[in-house]
Parts: structure tokens; sequence; C-alpha cells
């Protein structure tokens, strides 16, 4: 698999080549689409700026080149990802929540996820960017409401990616997170109903038979 960057006079494009057959699904869940064969992703230029450094684009191009190849798996160790993420950010003082798929793994719900979704408190995005500067894989941008979700960035840490998110909505004042005690951590999560309804709304058979399995332990 070849992943590689490239610019046009609009946008910042990624693009996967010759991925593997049980790769595709997922590098089409995150949001890449296929053209002959070839996924792309393209992000405005003047998206990028708004993440107030262009520099971010020669960032972005070294580590998607070293870093696709893995980013598109399902994770081998998604709990050491999130003890890493949750010492690092703990650490450096930010307020941050899961959400995702995440949630429901860590209450011991029997699935395997391929990415990991972080929230962070606005003021926090671009700080997050900083902190794990050598795992940035797309752009971290401003989206100034054009978007589902005003602020957005991805990372690698080993397999599978890692979204960083950011919107007011989402700020645990205005959203629902429960703590739960996880290896010495204390962690906002969604609540399993939440994450339930979301399953049963994009009709995924085996998440929703793995979430009924674990309620009715």
């Amino acid at each position: 698999m070849n992943c590689y960057c490239y610019e046009t006079d609009t946008d910042f494009v990624l693009c996967v080549e010759d991925a593997e057959e049980e790769l595709k699904e997922n590098i089409i869940a995150g949001w890449f689409k296929e053209s002959d064969n070839i996924y792309i992703k393209p992000y405005p230029l003047i998206d990028i700026k708004n993440g107030g450094d262009i520099r971010d684009i020669e960032l972005v191009k070294r580590n998607f080149a070293r870093l696709g190849m893995f980013m598109f798996h399902n994770m081998d160790d998604w709990q050491s990802d999130i003890k890493h993420i949750a010492q690092i950010l703990s650490d450096n003082g930010l307020e941050w929540y899961i959400a995702g798929s995440i949630s429901e793994a860590i209450l011991g719900v029997e699935i395997e996820p391929h990415d990991i979704d972080i929230i962070v408190h606005t003021d926090d995005f671009f700080k997050v960017k900083e902190i794990f500067i050598d795992s940035v894989v797309e752009p971290f941008i401003d989206n100034k409401g054009h978007w589902v979700v005003r602020y957005f960035g991805r990372i690698c840490l080993n397999k599978g990616f890692v979204d960083i998110i950011a919107d007011e909505a989402w700020n645990k004042d205005k959203k629902q997170y429960n703590m739960v005690s996880w290896f010495g951590y204390n962690l906002f999560i969604e609540p399993l109903q939440t994450r339930y309804k979301i399953e049963i709304s994009r009709n995924r058979i085996d998440r929703i038979k793995a979430f009924e399995e674990y309620m009715n332990r």
C-alpha cells in the first residue's frame, strides 16, 4: 500500500494506492472516496490555513507517508492507546472525553474498534496537535461551522487512527458523558444507551447483537 499527499491549486489531497482488499472498508470509513481503485481525501487549502500554520502540509505529508500503511488496520491494542492518551492529556491538564465505539469497548462490549474518537475542549484543540505532532496524519482544521463538528484532526499512534474532535456542542456542559474507572483512570464516555441507539440507527447487526449480549449478562 502506498500513501502519499499532493496539492492542487485549491486542495491538499491524501491518497491511498494499492490498498489490501481487507482494508478498503476501513479506508472508506475514514471518509476517503474511491476513484479508479485509488482512495482520495481532499482538504481545501483555505480550511488548512484556518488551522493557523500552512507548514502543517509538510508535517502531514511526512507522517501520512510513514504511518498511512498502519492507520487503516483494526487496532491490535486499543487499550494501550487509550492509556497513553489518558496519561498524556492528563499530564497536560486538558479536558477530554471519549465518544464512538471505544465507549462501549471500555465497558466490556465485545466489539473490535478500528478507530478512537477523542473529544477535547475547544480551547485545547490545537494544543493536542502540538502534543502529538509526530503522529498527525491529517490536518487539524477549524471548519467554521461548515461541517458536523467545528474542529477536526486525526493522529495515528499504532494501528488504527484517533480522531480529535472539538465543538461547543460536545463540551461536557452541553453533552452527557458517564464517568467510569478504568485501569486507574477516570474516563468520561458516551452513555451506553446513546451508543446502542446509534448502532440501531446504522443497522450494524453485529454490534447490536454485541450490545444486547452485554446488556443481558
